[in-house]
């Protein structure tokens, strides 16, 4: 289990705790439900085409602009599209649901009066909905999303900022993140602590990183 492989961080050593969000407190299941699933369903019946006709579309609409700050901007897909898809997101908010182990970590956080920071690349009224679903927003001190600082997480320029905004200092902070992207620009600019969680969605098997620590659950932080 690659929860195993590694030992525990040094606790006494870490000041911040940086972490993501979809994939990593949150079941990614939901995300690939609704874009893979819910929005292209929507899209067929809005455009009276087979749903897989209609996924295969977006689809190619989602890759040309990953990376950019238009991938998970839903204000971008509603003019894109031509569907509400806040409203669609929210009507699916019954499906968004944390890990099961991301309140026990947390919790172990706030035992040990260590800042947690919630650093994500969502939408600010995707995170509105997610927030109001799972309650975690009562366990973090601060949020920065893509939106705040202008680009996604895979820039380096978005930990330059967030560095700013909330004041933590990189060779203490502690990050996990189930993207590589993002864990390699925040190695870049000096966060040493990474950890990569492994099994980011309860419907697909884990994915081992081959450059990051990789971990399945919490847990194998809290020893």
């Amino acid at each position: 289990m690659c929860t195993t492989l590694y030992p525990a961080p040094d606790w006494a050593a870490i000041r911040t705790v940086l972490l993501d969000m979809d994939g990593t407190l949150l079941d990614r299941a939901f995300d690939d439900h609704f874009y893979l699933e819910a929005l292209p369903a929507h899209y067929a019946a809005a455009n009276r085409m087979p749903v897989e006709a209609a996924r295969e579309r977006l689809v190619a609409l989602y890759r040309a602009v990953e990376g950019e700050l238009d991938w998970t901007d839903v204000d971008y897909w509603a003019r894109t599209l031509k569907l509400d898809v806040p409203a669609i997101k929210d009507s699916l908010r019954h499906r968004i649901a944390p890990h099961p182990d991301s309140v026990v970590f947390l919790t172990f956080l706030r035992e040990r009066k260590i800042p947690v920071h919630l650093v994500t690349n969502a939408h600010p009224k995707t995170l509105a909905i997610k927030m109001a679903q799972t309650g975690l927003e009562a366990y973090l001190d601060r949020t920065i999303t893509a939106f705040d600082v202008g680009c996604l997480k895979s820039k380096v320029d978005y930990w330059v900022k967030s560095e700013v905004i909330l004041g933590f200092v990189p060779a203490a902070t502690l990050y996990v993140d189930d993207d590589e992207a993002a864990l390699l620009s925040a190695q870049t600019h000096g966060i040493r602590h990474l950890y990569h969680r492994a099994r980011s969605s309860s419907t697909a098997p884990p994915q081992v990183s081959s450059k990051y620590r990789s971990i399945e659950t919490f847990h194998a932080l809290m020893r």
